[in-house]
């Protein structure tokens, strides 16, 4: 019988794109559980909390909250449809809004650089 590989806390954060220190935040938010707990106290992960691991790291980047994010867990853990429709369609929500928002930020700091005073000759 084969075991589920399991991985170090350090190994889980490299392999999920996130620094130990998110890893660590993940947890304590209840975002994400370890699958085993050492003697000492150190956090063990198996593939699927590598995988949960990368799925926060990726709404973190994206600009998601905490509570935005716990609400995705909640749905992905409750195998009900409806409920993971309605997170999907907030995440979708929250990242197009989040996409007008930047390219409106790109649009008034080109704006600025083009009405901004050339440099002097020298």
């Amino acid at each position: 019988m084969a075991t589920t590989p399991a991985y170090t806390l350090a190994e889980s954060a490299k392999r999920a794109a996130a620094t130990v220190h998110q890893v660590r935040t993940y947890v304590t938010s209840g975002l994400v559980t370890p699958c085993a707990t050492t003697p000492g106290g150190y956090f063990l992960f198996n593939d699927d909390g590598v995988a949960r691991l990368r799925l926060i790291a990726a709404a973190t980047r994206a600009g998601l909250r905490i509570a935005d994010i716990g609400a995705l867990v909640k749905a992905l853990e409750g195998n009900d449809r409806s409920v993971l429709l309605a997170a999907h369609r907030s995440v979708d929500e929250t990242i197009s809004t989040r996409q007008l928002a930047m390219q409106e930020l790109r649009a008034l700091v080109t704006e600025t650089l083009m009405t901004a005073p050339r440099e002097a000759s020298a």
